[in-house]
């Protein structure tokens, strides 16, 4: 993914694929946060949590939510 495709300052939560896409195709460094890893946008720097077990969706989709 190329950084002209940032949709950080836009986006609030993604799941399933796209999260999977974007995590691997734009976000950069991670580190752990509290048992969950935290994703940096190499673009804007906006921090994204990574959560593997929210309730609402199956425990193998990867969910990518945005910190304000």
């Amino acid at each position: 993914m190329l950084d002209d495709a940032c949709r950080c300052r836009v986006l609030n939560v993604l799941s399933g694929n796209l999260a999977v896409d974007y995590l691997h195709g734009h976000l950069g460094a991670s580190e752990t946060d509290s048992n969950r890893r935290v994703h940096v946008c190499p673009t804007t720097g906006v921090q994204w949590i990574e959560d593997r077990s929210a309730p609402q969706y199956a425990t193998s989709t990867r969910v990518l939510r945005r910190l304000s």
